[in-house]
């Protein structure tokens, strides 16, 4: 699937939104089943302004159309506010962009197709990040951020196809940035009842379980 400029602006813009709307400064706690040792365990997921721009495979470009570096708070502030030019951004050069354009829209909704999460088998020469998380169809590539991690690719590709150990993940639950417990359960596994499963300390130290 390849995109015009006017076709990508079009979809980073309308993203951007519902990325304001349903990610942003929004933190997740994945919880998942190991597959290797068949532990409990947790990933934390945080979405901010600058994660946008490394998730539409977008650079943005001077008049002279060189890449501009570190403006990815500049670039979602232009989509946000609908002043991203035609001339002010261009593909990059691997092609990347075209697959992560495609992914986009539906990863605005993650907490929806996140099935498995994984460590990713770095199988692509073009990709750099450090874990996975989402379905059949489509991921998010996740980079680590001190103990958090962070959304850096939107990808689409089976999850199972990046990650040796695909594992499975039990619940996902949301909180602001700045609040303290995760209340809000975005996924349950099917047939998961959250009161039946015994989690570890760390997690449970985390959430407040829904009566």
């Amino acid at each position: 699937m390849k995109f015009t400029k006017e076709d990508a602006r079009k979809r980073v813009l309308n993203c951007a939104k519902q990325y304001q709307q349903n990610l942003l400064h929004k933190k997740l706690l994945i919880i998942f089943r190991e597959k290797q040792d068949n532990s409990i365990r947790f990933i934390e997921v945080v979405f901010h302004e600058r994660n946008y721009q490394h998730l539409t495979g977008l650079e943005l470009i001077n008049t002279e159309g060189k890449i501009l570096q570190h403006q990815s708070m500049n670039f979602y502030r232009k989509c946000i506010e609908n002043k991203l030019g035609l001339n002010e951004f261009q593909f990059k050069s691997d092609g990347t962009s075209h697959l992560k354009l495609a992914a986009l829209p539906v990863l605005m909704d993650v907490t929806k197709i996140t099935k498995i999460t994984g460590d990713y088998n770095n199988l692509r020469p073009y990709l750099f990040v450090d874990k996975v998380m989402g379905g059949i169809n489509f991921c998010l590539g996740l980079s680590r951020e001190n103990d958090v991690f962070v959304p850096s690719s939107a990808l689409l590709e089976d999850i199972k196809k990046l990650t040796a150990s695909p594992s499975q993940v039990l619940a996902i639950f949301e909180k602001d940035i700045d609040s303290e417990l995760y209340s809000t359960v975005k996924h349950i596994a099917k047939g998961l009842n959250l009161h039946h499963l015994i989690l570890p300390p760390e997690i449970n130290s985390k959430i407040l379980l829904p009566k």
